[in-house]
């Protein structure tokens, strides 16, 4: 499959759920096929227009026309008024965004700032799990710590696993973590809780996605605040 023929199909909702999960991942990596999706989705959404456009236009000259011919117009009306609604509902479907774009849209990987890797000769100081995680290595990331908190119940560590699978896009396993994670007061609550939101979207759970953002809110969180105000007036 081309491109431009996985970006089409994503579009018209005909992908499988591993292809969606391809396109998901590269609306997130890459950026070149960002711009080429939202070119696609701009062209879908021109094309609608042009149709309704099209349409107005014949409408104009059936009302222009001889009296014989304005005879027929009210079976034409009923048409276009239905091609109308038809075309309006395809307007909105390509111009707002999907759950997986407003996924994309917001997401950005949690940056290690609990323990940053240290580019000194002394690379003992460097702890193997955040090392695999700055170098975007996030399946060994999940290995190293996993085995960590076999012997600590650090949440900061496990925040970090929980990362380290969500930038694997395994969501479900991803969410299960920051929710156990969100019964606390952590380091990272208020990044817990966005990604959290962001899961929920991915989901298109909007209700929990709001709940999350609304307790972000009422810890008067300065984190993302745009952004967090953004997605929610999205939702």
């Amino acid at each position: 499959m081309t491109t431009e023929q996985l970006i089409q199909n994503y579009i018209a909702n005909r992908l499988s759920e591993a292809d969606k999960a391809k396109v998901d991942h590269l609306l997130e990596t890459d950026s070149a096929f960002k711009n080429e999706f939202e070119a696609h989705k701009d062209m879908a959404v021109a094309f609608k227009i042009s149709e309704a456009e099209s349409l107005k236009k014949r409408f104009q000259e059936l009302d222009k026309g001889p009296k014989q011919q304005k005879l027929k117009i009210s079976s034409y009306l009923y048409l276009a008024v239905a091609s109308m609604v038809i075309l309006g509902f395809f307007y909105t479907f390509y111009s707002s965004p999907s759950s997986d774009q407003l996924y994309a849209s917001y997401f950005d990987i949690s940056p290690n700032t609990y323990q940053p890797v240290t580019r000194t000769a002394d690379s003992t100081k460097n702890n193997a799990a955040f090392v695999a995680y700055e170098n975007g290595n996030f399946t060994i990331a999940e290995n190293e710590f996993e085995t960590l908190l076999e012997t600590t119940n650090n949440p900061n560590l496990l925040y970090y696993y929980a990362s380290s699978l969500l930038n694997q896009s395994k969501f479900d396993l991803a969410l299960k973590q920051f929710e156990i994670l969100n019964q606390i007061d952590f380091d990272y609550t208020d990044e817990s809780l966005w990604y959290t939101a962001l899961i929920y979207v991915k989901n298109e759970d909007y209700d929990n996605a709001k709940a999350q953002l609304k307790r972000l809110n009422a810890k008067n969180s300065t984190f993302k605040t745009k952004e967090r105000k953004a997605l929610f007036e999205d939702l």
